[in-house]
């Protein structure tokens, strides 16, 4: 007899509108998965860099087979309304994916102004708690229990040192505190919460990074990476798709550095 095939997993990606964010949600539809991208619904440069934009992302051949919904993660009642839309369309979810995140820096601590270092907490932090608090219930409601997931991409700036962007390791050290609580709070539901930490990815925020620095380009990062080169946002979206897959159902708590030997 053949195997039943299993039903689709529902994902929710925040952050989908490009970079890694972007990579995870072309994988998981090309996987089977139902796939809700969650990004900014307008053209944002607030962070000194343009951030996603879902409503003019191009996921190519997948396009059809994203759910976009245009919310801005660091306001609560947006993603309040976007679960709500979620809830209509899906009833429930499985996983929720968190990507979403912006850079600051480029001064001491001391000559940073207290209102940039919390913008990044607000776009890093605050991104990651609203995205858990309004859509974790609807992953409550699943009877899948062992394919309950919370993922978020994190940074090795969240458990390593990294003068010139003070504020994004401010954020970035806070997320990992949070996701570890989270981990235990919500294993009586059988939700496994991890997180993947990247070192210099090759994406957007590594190009305002450069800058940050004063680099010619984000290719001078590679010194820093005992493997000598950047990283690919396919190879965050692996790890990803790993955390998120039914062999991974007993690990959470677990911050995996993909980070070409940064840390070491």
């Amino acid at each position: 007899m053949a195997k039943k095939a299993e039903t689709p997993t529902t994902v929710v990606v925040v952050g989908a509108a490009r970079g890694i964010g972007m990579s995870t949600a072309l994988a998981l539809a090309k996987s089977g998965a139902n796939v809700v991208g969650i990004d900014l619904g307008s053209d944002n440069t607030e962070p000194g860099y343009a951030l996603g934009n879902i409503t003019t992302a191009d996921f190519g051949e997948a396009d059809s087979q994203i759910l976009r919904i245009p919310a801005d993660a660091r306001r609560e009642l947006e993603m309040q309304h976007a679960a709500k839309l979620i809830a209509a369309h899906f009833g429930t979810i499985d996983q929720l994916v968190v990507s979403a995140g912006a850079i600051y820096g480029g001064a001491p601590l001391l000559e940073t102004p207290l209102a940039i270092t919390m913008a990044a907490i607000e776009f890093n932090l605050g991104c990651l708690a609203n995205s858990v608090s309004s859509l974790v219930p609807l992953m409550r409601l699943n009877t899948d229990k062992e394919m309950r997931r919370v993922i978020t991409v994190l940074s090795v700036a969240g458990t390593k040192a990294l003068a010139g962007i003070g504020p994004y390791v401010a954020a970035k050290h806070a997320m990992a505190g949070y996701m570890k609580t989270l981990a235990i709070e919500l294993a009586p539901d059988s939700i496994t919460v991890n997180s993947v930490s990247p070192g210099s990815t090759r994406t957007a925020m590594l190009s305002r990074s450069a800058q940050l620095y004063g680099l010619a380009n984000e290719v001078e990062f590679a010194t820093h990476h005992r493997l000598g080169r950047l990283i690919e946002p396919t190879e965050i979206t692996t790890a990803i798709l790993f955390f998120a897959s039914r062999e991974a159902s007993a690990i959470t708590g677990v911050d995996l550095a993909v980070d070409a030997g940064m840390k070491l």
